[in-house]
């Protein structure tokens, strides 16, 4: 017989406009009698098979405890969204507080930020200063047990789920490592998360130095804070988006409007490619009176790419370090009934000059491995566009491009042996005077305000043009 239950339930279809089921008892030795003919809007035929489905399962299947209705609406919605991109997810209630709760800088876990990718639970990046930076979690590894559970035994969104947990409870990770050959396994000190978007330093001669972890809520404020207060002393700034796995969009464009005075900082295209939506530069308060350096690496994802690539194309930034993330898609949050979310792609992100980034990344200005060697193997190949490729026999350096003013770390390193140089790295609090990319940045700077130097006390006639630009195709100082 139908229930109560039941029968709100078909109504509830009906005022939905899915469906207007009308069935009649049926014994359960013998088969349902078929409901009458209705007639749907075509887009919604689809449903009607799911809905009856998922009615005679519910009301006539053997095994009741097997076949409640709300479970079987969640399963039913994750296998819709395991065949889209691996940055669609639902999330449980849990997972969907916790991540809203992410995004304002203030979380409990162990620090790693995660995607899935065919299947399997990778790390994007640690976040800086918290249980899973300290203890050498990488970008790139991959999770296979969660405290003594194998993935394949656990939805990655569980997964997840279970890396939570109460603030000095223990968590073991196991990890797969390439180029290692047995598992790792590290055991981690839950802890409150508490991620300050902006770090800056002071690193010599009017250098300075910012880190971006993340974009939170109040980035934009944070690096134009300290910006405001080092503005009489900058003469240079590195900026530093590495192992950075994104955030919130509107922060990366208020980030680019601090160094950009006009046009197009990114552009995103969704479902309707005739209509695109671009954010413009605002021209309030842009620092361009000084040279910048951007570092990035495999770990810098989505937010961070689109301040890499619009200060990239817009010859605003000196990208280092090694190719990025490759994640050129935006994602849109929202809340579901029963409390749980969903988190979907919504668009394609792309730079100011048209470039995609989605599965490619940025590849770097001036390639810069994360530690110098003295010996390596270098193999050049071409892409779709016909650019060499080079690949540096290095873990780190994941992709590379051949390009001819790439700098070797035989020159950095005649470079950061200078003894003025040296001395001033030497000042640095670790673990920035150990870093390498951040001291090849701080050659570089160096560099160019020796030559702004000598081209201020050139005579008019000698002077230099007024800007040298690093082309990012072919690497030659254009004038």
């Amino acid at each position: 017989m139908l229930t109560p239950a039941h029968t709100n339930w078909l109504s509830s279809l009906t005022k939905l406009g899915l469906l207007n089921l009308c069935l009649h008892a049926a014994s359960l030795t013998a088969a349902p009698e078929a409901a009458p003919s209705i007639k749907l809007d075509k887009r919604y035929q689809p449903l009607e098979t799911l809905a009856r489905g998922m009615f005679y399962l519910e009301t006539m299947y053997v095994d009741e405890d097997k076949v409640k209705l709300g479970e079987m609406s969640t399963n039913a919605l994750r296998g819709i969204i395991e065949k889209l991109d691996p940055h669609t997810v639902l999330l449980p209630k849990k997972a969907f507080e916790q991540l809203t709760s992410d995004t304002q800088g203030k979380f409990g876990g162990v620090g790693i930020i995660v995607s899935q990718e065919n299947q399997k639970l990778i790390v994007v990046s640690p976040i800086e200063d918290t249980p899973a930076f300290t203890a050498g979690v990488k970008a790139g590894d991959e999770i296979i047990a969660v405290d003594g559970r194998e993935l394949t035994k656990l939805k990655n969104t569980d997964a997840v789920e279970f890396m939570r947990g109460e603030p000095g409870s223990v968590l073991r990770l196991t990890i797969r490592r390439e180029g290692v050959k047995d598992p790792l396994n590290f055991e981690l000190t839950r802890e409150i998360i508490k991620v300050k978007s902006v770090r800056g330093e002071v690193l010599a001669d009017g250098i300075h130095y910012a880190r971006i972890a993340s974009f939170q809520e109040n980035t934009g404020e944070e690096l134009t804070n300290f910006l405001a207060s080092q503005k009489k002393s900058l003469r240079g700034l590195v900026l530093d988006l590495r192992d950075n796995p994104g955030g919130l969009l509107d922060q990366a464009v208020r980030v680019c409007d601090l160094f950009i005075d006009s046009g197009v900082i990114v552009s995103t295209v969704g479902r309707d490619r005739s209509r695109v939506e671009r954010e413009f530069a605002s021209k309030r308060g842009a620092h361009i009176g000084f040279p910048l350096v951007v570092l990035v690496n495999g770990g810098s994802a989505s937010a961070s790419e689109i301040v890499a690539g619009a200060l990239q194309d817009h010859e605003r930034a000196v990208i280092m370090g090694t190719t990025t993330f490759g994640k050129g898609s935006v994602q849109t949050l929202v809340s579901l009934p029963d409390g749980s979310g969903l988190k979907f792609t919504v668009a394609r992100y792309y730079t100011p000059k048209d470039r995609s980034i989605q599965a490619k990344g940025i590849t770097p200005d001036i390639l810069v491995p994360t530690r110098a060697k003295k010996d390596k193997s270098v193999t050049t190949a071409s892409d779709s566009s016909g650019n060499k490729q080079r690949r540096e026999n290095d873990d780190d350096a994941r992709k590379e491009s051949d390009l001819e003013g790439h700098i070797t770390s035989n020159d950095l390193s005649d470079l950061a042996k200078e003894s003025a140089i040296a001395t001033q790295v030497s000042k640095w609090p670790e673990p920035l005077r150990s870093d390498y990319q951040l001291v090849t940045a701080f050659t570089y700077l160096k560099s160019w305000t020796r030559f702004e130097q000598q081209r201020s006390s050139a005579r008019p006639e000698e002077k230099l043009p007024p800007k040298v630009i690093l082309d990012g195709s072919d690497q030659q100082p254009s004038r």
